[in-house]
């Protein structure tokens, strides 16, 4: 990852792992956060213009407003959704006196901001706590929608767990246009649901923690999680042959790192997570977050942010946790 892609940002607790951004004490309010993240600024529609001065028709560049830097180039529907209304959005969503901000800030010279909040409350168990947070992430540059997702992230490793049995009513989604403002109501909807959700992911990581899996079924899950190159015997006729199919040198690579980490892996040492479904569902976790890579060697922070909330690495995530599912169901 690529530290330079972190333009601003303000943080509670562990440093982060590039030491950037300016540490806080406690969890902010809105009007502090927006602040000490460095957020305090304003983006507005400019005209585009051709060479000899006649104006492009339909396209327009977002242009921050306090030093002029251009961040993309948007359509003629586009609205702007600015940082502070960013705020007020999300203080206004799970109330006022609640939305306590931990971090926040800006990617890629302020193309990308994002906002995260931890709700009152944990799940799991007391040794290996779960916690619940809200991230929202804005684009100034027309790259992406509004996004807002519930995240249980793991205390012990920091690492987001995804288990989206009802993701579509706990994750959401708007357009920058003109209505953008009042799809409030209808996120408020879906918010409504996210504690029903997390009482569901509660009794599910309890299931997972009661299924005891042999090491040879451990190696069995995860394999099963990886595209093979060639399968070896034709037909699969069972265990050994899943384990001993032929995979590419990376993804060989990619495997054994996971079962690295179902055996000393974050949180391994926790009675009730090594050698169970939940333990070998936490190994895919943090290999997704931590060691997973992402394509491209540019806007390397921005990309391993985005495959971990929305993209490559929340898929696989998801895949593993149907997968441990069913072992344990």
């Amino acid at each position: 990852m690529c530290a330079a892609e972190v333009e601003s940002m303000m943080w509670l607790g562990d440093r982060p792992w590039h030491g950037l951004g300016v540490e806080v004490l406690e969890a902010q309010t809105s009007e502090e956060a927006i602040v000490k993240a460095g957020l305090d600024w304003r983006v507005e529609k400019r005209s585009l213009f051709f060479e000899g001065g006649v104006e492009v028709p339909g396209y327009y560049a977002t242009v921050r407003m306090t030093d002029g830097k251009p961040l993309g180039v948007v359509g003629e529907r586009y609205t702007v959704l600015d940082n502070v209304d960013a705020f007020k959005w999300f203080d206004e969503l799970v109330g006022s006196k609640e939305a306590m901000y931990e971090t926040a800030g800006s990617l890629r010279g302020g193309k990308i901001i994002w906002l995260m909040s931890k709700l009152p409350g944990l799940i799991g168990w007391s040794d290996d706590p779960i916690e619940k947070w809200l991230v929202l992430a804005n684009s100034h540059d027309g790259s992406t929608m509004v996004r807002l997702v519930v995240s249980p992230v793991r205390v012990v490793c920091q690492n987001t767990l995804n288990a989206a049995m009802t993701r579509a009513l706990v994750s959401f989604e708007m357009v920058h246009t003109a209505s953008i403002m009042g799809r409030i109501f209808d996120a408020r909807d879906a918010l409504g649901k996210v504690t029903d959700y997390f009482e569901q992911l509660d009794a599910m990581l309890k299931t997972l923690k009661e299924h005891l899996m042999t090491d040879v079924e451990i190696r069995m899950y995860v394999h099963n999680l990886f595209p093979l190159r060639v399968r070896t015997g034709g037909v699969e006729t069972g265990v050994e042959e899943a384990i001993n199919a032929e995979y590419g040198p990376r993804v060989k690579k990619y495997i054994e790192k996971v079962l690295e980490l179902a055996d000393t892996g974050k949180g391994t040492e926790i009675p009730g997570v090594k050698g169970t479904a939940y333990g070998a569902l936490n190994a895919v976790v943090e290999f997704a977050d931590h060691y997973q890579p992402v394509k491209g060697k540019a806007e390397m922070l921005n990309r391993k942010l985005d495959s971990i909330w929305f993209g490559s690495a929340a898929k696989f995530k998801q895949m593993a946790f149907d997968e441990a599912m069913a072992l344990a169901s």
